[in-house]
């Protein structure tokens, strides 16, 4: 079930590279004046638990959330457990501010069968899961832009949805189909951000030219690539209580967004293919100086086409690059010689796997999240494992594979 194929009975594919409070900092010594000085969390927001986003089989059920704690319990529908009430239907992403949980759903079908969902965006506390507020979908509305048909008419955000990133409860970004929008949650306005789209079809409809691939926070601002039939690839910058994009850096080859990744040292790597084309190119780049430092060009493909969430398909553990290779095999770029390396095929460890679900690394102890599935349909429960993988050993072995606790999940968030 691509997702802009919402009524055909196809199987989707994910890949989600997320983690808890996903805002990293270029320079640790020197704490962001606009950072949130926070005490360890507990309860579900405790360190070393892992949340789970279940998109769900969405003709047959809403979203869901799964835990396993730090001392590797596991714990399903927590959710709805905690609230007696459930997600909105197919769960797309999750992000965790402080002590807030801010999850995104489509909230898009109603259907006879499935319960009705909390809505489209639920702000939940972390610790203990309880619902604080939800906002469902006919709330989550914006001003036609100027330029296009019926200017100003108020427009509900798309049906396709796919990721969130908040710097605060004033800034929460979101990003769909049409455009990236800027939320504030203490007034309930949604802004559309200029610059995030383009008008299409004489005006008629608005496309978004933001790819959600590996959106990020680094020191109070968010990076997200950008390009595609309306734009040129480039690196684009978000900032607090504005609602145009901040600047623009030009990539220049590929026109597609692979996905954005950080290395140790604080450069960002953009990668950027063009379909049909067996090479990728990379870009890293200088923050500081908003300019390439280095470009090289490898000769495969690494795409997001295997998967359908607002996923990178780089991801970065001690400057190797780890990506899907195939539906069911990752690769390694190697930092020490440049070479691609075969990584890990996910079929050795659990035989039943067709596809990915998701994937994430936490980098601070090197552990590689993946979630599986056997077969993939908006309505058909897959049976589907969890696999987690140690990058720090010399060979990639399964540390744990964790049985039918995802369905089609479409983020695995360390916290």
């Amino acid at each position: 079930m691509r997702k802009t194929t919402f009524f055909l009975l196809a199987g989707y594919l994910c890949f989600t590279a997320c983690s808890s409070d996903n805002i990293k900092t270029l320079h640790p010594e020197s704490e962001p004046t606009d950072s949130i000085s926070q005490p360890a969390l507990e309860g579900y927001a405790s360190p070393n638990g892992i949340l789970i986003l279940n998109g769900g089989a969405r003709m047959l059920e809403n979203g869901s959330l799964s835990y396993i704690a730090p001392d590797g319990t596991v714990e399903t529908n927590v959710y709805k457990k905690v609230n007696g009430t459930e997600l909105g239907n197919q769960a797309d992403a999750l992000y965790r501010h402080g002590n807030k949980l801010y999850i995104l759903c489509d909230d898009y079908l109603n259907l006879d069968e499935v319960p009705q969902g909390d809505g489209l965006l639920i702000i939940a506390d972390a610790e203990t899961m309880r619902k604080e507020k939800a906002y469902p979908r006919e709330m989550m509305t914006f001003a036609r832009p100027e330029g296009c048909l019926q200017e100003n008419e108020r427009l509900e955000v798309e049906a396709n949805l796919s990721n969130i990133i908040v710097l605060d409860e004033h800034n929460v970004f979101i990003t769909d189909a049409q455009a990236a929008y800027r939320f504030d949650s203490t007034t309930d306005e949604l802004h559309l951000i200029e610059g995030s789209y383009a008008l299409g079809n004489q005006g008629v409809t608005i496309e978004s030219i933001i790819s959600p691939n590996g959106m990020m926070a680094i020191d109070g601002h968010i990076y997200a690539g950008a390009g595609g039939f309306w734009s040129e690839t480039k690196l684009v910058e978000f900032s607090k209580d504005s609602n145009q994009i901040n600047r623009t850096l030009a990539l220049g080859k590929g026109n597609l967004i692979s996905g954005l990744c950080l290395l140790d040292d604080g450069t960002l790597i953009a990668a950027t293919y063009t379909r049909g084309n067996n090479v990728t190119y990379l870009y890293y780049i200088d923050l500081e100086s908003w300019d390439i430092a280095k470009e090289t060009e490898i000769r495969t493909t690494i795409s997001p086409d295997y998967f359908n969430t607002a996923s990178s398909s780089i991801f970065s553990y001690k400057n190797n690059i780890y990506f899907p290779e195939s539906e069911t095999r990752i690769s390694r770029l190697s930092a020490d010689n440049g070479k691609i390396e075969p990584y890990i095929d996910i079929r050795k460890d659990a035989p039943n796997a067709n596809g990915f679900d998701c994937m994430t690394i936490d980098a601070q102890n090197g552990k590689l999240y993946i979630s599986t599935h056997s077969e993939c349909f908006e309505n058909v429960i897959p049976q589907s494992n969890v696999l987690i993988y140690d990058l720090n050993s010399d060979s990639p072995q399964a540390t744990r594979c964790i049985s039918d606790i995802t369905h089609y999940a479409t983020g695995i968030y360390p916290m």
